[in-house]
């Protein structure tokens, strides 16, 4: 059986999507799972749309939610807690080599990741790395351009 948009647009909204907010997050996700890992831009319109809500909100749920992602980004994520020293190097590490707004990837300074001892930390995608470095993400976001 192939997966089909509109039952589960159907299905969800029998969850009590968009309103709420776990059935339109389990929707979220079970697009991403079907669209190789990313929410696709034409399928958060067709959300919208649907649903009768903006596309900006859909475009918050995503980025408020770490699992999810949009198709063809990737996101990573520098630990703001104070132990992490090195984090300001990585983030002007990250600008000068990518640029302020990096075209296939999303950065983000989120609060303490509570793994101070193995610092500094960070997250690409959702999963967590110690004692990041340069190379790390340097390899990571490389990554991105073999698999294209």
């Amino acid at each position: 059986m192939t997966w089909n948009l509109e039952e589960a647009l159907t299905y969800y909204k029998g969850q009590g999507a968009p309103g709420d907010q776990s059935a339109l997050i389990a929707l979220l996700k079970e697009v991403q799972q079907e669209n190789a890992g990313g929410i696709p831009t034409w399928a958060v319109a067709q959300i919208a749309q649907n649903y009768q809500v903006k596309e900006n909100y859909l475009m918050a749920v995503i980025k408020r939610i770490p699992s999810l992602r949009m198709a063809d980004t990737h996101c990573l994520e520098l630990c703001g807690g104070p132990n992490c020293s090195k984090r300001a190097q990585l983030a002007d590490f990250v600008e000068k080599t990518y640029g302020a707004k990096p075209g296939k990837f999303t950065v983000r300074y989120v609060g303490c990741m509570r793994m101070c001892g193995k610092g500094p930390n960070i997250k690409w995608d959702g999963k967590l790395y110690h004692q990041a470095d340069e190379k790390l993400i340097q390899d990571l976001i490389e990554k991105i351009g073999s698999q294209n």
